[in-house]
């Protein structure tokens, strides 16, 4: 099955099959995980985010991992049962898609009870809350078959096979970019983990526990239909493509010479820098701004942060409206977040996978 344009899918579509290591063996007929939530700093390549392999995307990311936990509750239902999904549960659509991908994966057809339970649950404010959603899930099944599924093939093919809802339709989703960084955040350690194309973890480092990460969603943000949103991507695509042209090679040597020997000391600074170069002067903010016309003037504001030295790495979060810094001061940034009207998060890095709280 091929999905190359801007049209919509059944939900439990596949469009890439999955390798399975393992023969899939029920170890468990309950799980109950904590899944964690990514920032995503940057992409390395943006102009590969236009391009579409059959929704195979090689953009890279720089991302943080961050302790926003979503807890999945699966359990085992009878042979050839349907799956069902908790009244409590947000966004069913994406629970089920998340729910049949990963029982075709497997090749099992046992019936599934999925509960989640979102405590943040900030839709479309750039902190993955739809493809963290189906990590979480796939994630939890994945275990309850004993993991034959290796965790960079689960990466992939939840990247590859990636949609989002659309309002008012439980039927079918919408073909969504997706490069793999909530899977990864969830399934690879690292409080800080850069990706090289087709969602591959290349290097990663914990961040150490004296530095806060503050994040900033804009009161006044309403979060629009998968659909309208990404036709606005669409529309805005050319700018995202010749950033890549032109700065591509710049921050893919600046990430091997510069970010990565500086990761392997636990230096986040060195990624700082990268990152604000490209948010702020690579035109990555100005592309982004389709999202929500304030995006460029909390920018102006934000940004003071890393230019006064007190956060390391402040960004926007994948294409916004959400923005976050990583600091040793975070009153200060709190402060910066507030004046521009935004709902503050504050938490810290978190350094592992997703936690499984219960099996049995």
């Amino acid at each position: 099955m091929s999905k190359n344009d801007f049209e919509s899918f059944p939900i439990g579509s596949v469009f890439n099959e999955c390798q399975v290591a393992g023969t899939p063996v029920q170890t468990a007929d309950r799980i109950v995980l904590d899944y964690p939530s990514r920032l995503e700093a940057m992409a390395l390549d943006p102009s590969q985010i236009a391009d579409n392999d059959n929704l195979v995307y090689r953009a890279g990311q720089i991302d943080i991992t961050v302790p926003l936990f979503k807890r999945v509750t699966v359990e085992a239902g009878a042979d050839g049962g349907d799956i069902h999904i908790t009244d409590s549960t947000p966004r069913p659509a994406l629970v089920r898609h998340a729910a049949e991908i990963i029982r075709h994966a497997l090749g099992v057809e046992r019936g599934l009870t999925i509960d989640v339970a979102d405590g943040v649950n900030l839709r479309h404010c750039g902190l993955g809350s739809s493809s963290s959603l189906i990590a979480s899930v796939a994630s939890s099944v994945n275990e309850m078959y004993g993991k034959p599924i290796r965790s960079l093939d689960l990466v992939r093919y939840l990247a590859q096979n990636h949609g989002e809802e659309i309002d008012g339709d439980n039927e079918r989703l919408i073909p969504v970019q997706c490069i793999g960084g909530s899977a990864v955040c969830g399934n690879f350690k690292g409080g800080i983990i850069a990706l090289a194309g087709e969602a591959t973890p290349i290097a990663s480092t914990d961040i150490s526990n004296d530095y806060a990460v503050v994040i900033g969603v804009p009161r006044d943000f309403t979060h629009p239909d998968s659909q309208a949103l990404m036709q606005a991507e669409i529309d805005n695509m050319e700018g995202f493509r010749n950033a890549g042209l032109e700065y591509g090679r710049e921050v893919a040597y600046r990430l091997v010479h510069q970010v990565l020997p500086a990761m392997v000391d636990g230096d986040i600074r060195s990624a700082g820098d990268l990152i604000y170069d490209y948010r702020w002067n690579m035109g990555s903010i100005r592309n982004c701004a389709f999202v929500f016309p304030r995006i460029t003037e909390i920018a102006d504001s934000v940004g003071e942060l890393y230019r006064e030295g007190s956060a390391d790495i402040v960004s926007l979060s994948s294409v916004g409206p959400g923005f976050f810094a990583v600091t040793k001061e975070p009153d200060r940034a709190v402060e910066v977040f507030e004046a521009n009207n935004m709902q503050v998060l504050r938490t810290h890095a978190h350094n592992g996978t997703y936690e499984i709280v219960d099996r049995s």
